[in-house]
């Protein structure tokens, strides 16, 4: 886990009398134990879930619905901002919403990630007047208590509908704000799978098990099951990516062809897969990861079996072939343009 200021910060707040909920995105650092035993943290991020359990706290995976899951409301909510847009609104909205009259919600983040933007528009909203606590070094920590129900929605949108953003060869991939990339087809993902169809005429990959390692909305996966593998596995961490691909997958579910994992970076899979396909992330929260690359090639060496394959497309500025050689006793270059390149490790 990455070490987050503003995450610490907002934890040392208040008198830590009541219990609380503490509502995490992927930039969540190590957790100390929670003040008050009954404390929760709700998070769309399944390892963020295991870390603050065995942290001591309750924790409720989802794609931050407030809802029955999380228990009876709380009078303090902390959050320290996600970095898409789309997810602040639906967390702060939601919150405000659980939250009981005369409660507190907390909010932290830095400057340039748009703190003073959304708070302002809460402000607004709700016609409340935000405390700010603390500002050192460009962080922001806001406390705002609640006087009635906002009067106005932050949301354009409902942010748990899902939409079909394109098809791939005939078949809809329907996806939703909170997956990365959610509104349209990824450049490395396309041209990671214009490199599949090549690859294929020369290997068939009829009868064999395949996986999408950080399927997103489950694109690369339904590739899998087009190509005719006769077991497809999807798997991401984050909650929103798992409503979205399954319902890309529902067809393919159905037949007992494909399923949906809810996993960090495979973690829970065993081995013996034949191809895997990955188009890695290299960011945690708002900052470049690139241990995260090596993670997720260590996790595809795991899981292929001996003579199994992988196609990995990654941003030219990632290290990918230097990682992979490392890994992998063939690391082979099959596309690339001035953005991304596409690699073939066995």
């Amino acid at each position: 886990m990455i070490h987050d200021t503003a995450l610490q910060q907002l934890l040392a707040v208040g008198t830590g009398d009541e219990p609380l909920l503490l509502v995490l995105d992927e930039q969540a650092g190590a957790l100390p134990l929670p003040r008050q035993p009954s404390s929760r943290v709700l998070t769309n991020r399944c390892d963020v879930a295991t870390m603050a359990g065995r942290a001591g706290w309750t924790a409720v995976f989802n794609d931050f619905a407030f809802g029955a899951a999380l228990g009876p409301p709380c009078a303090d909510v902390r959050y320290r901002i996600s970095k898409e847009k789309r997810v602040v609104e639906q967390v702060l909205q939601a919150a405000w919403q659980w939250l009981p009259v005369g409660g507190v919600l907390w909010v932290a983040g830095y400057k340039e990630e748009g703190i003073k933007t959304f708070v302002a528009r809460l402000a607004a909203a709700w016609q409340v007047v935000p405390e700010l606590q603390r500002g050192e070094r460009h962080l922001h920590l806001y406390r705002v208590q609640k006087s009635q129900s906002p009067p106005q929605s932050l949301q354009a949108a409902d942010y748990h509908r899902l939409q079909v953003i394109a098809d791939w060869h005939g078949e809809p991939l329907y996806s939703k704000p909170g997956v990365f990339g959610w509104d349209r087809l990824d450049e490395g993902s396309t041209l990671l799978l214009q490199s599949l169809e090549g690859w294929l005429a020369e290997r068939p990959a009829t009868g064999l098990r395949g996986v999408d390692l950080g399927c997103g909305f489950g694109l690369l996966a339904l590739a899998l099951c087009q190509a005719g593998c006769a077991e497809v596995v999807a798997t991401d961490n984050n909650a929103a990516a798992m409503s979205a691909s399954l319902a890309t997958l529902q067809r393919r579910v159905a037949a007992g062809q494909a399923r949906v994992v809810a996993d960090d970076c495979g973690g829970s899979l065993g081995g013996d897969f034949d191809l895997l396909l990955c188009n890695p992330p290299f960011h945690q929260g708002f900052a470049v990861e690139h241990e995260l690359t090596e993670r997720f090639l260590q996790a595809a060496r795991r899981l292929l079996r001996p003579g199994g394959r992988a196609l990995f497309v990654a941003n030219r500025f990632v290290p990918l072939e230097r990682k992979a050689t490392a890994l992998f006793r063939e690391v082979r270059r099959l596309d690339g343009n001035d953005r991304f390149q596409v690699l073939a490790l066995a």
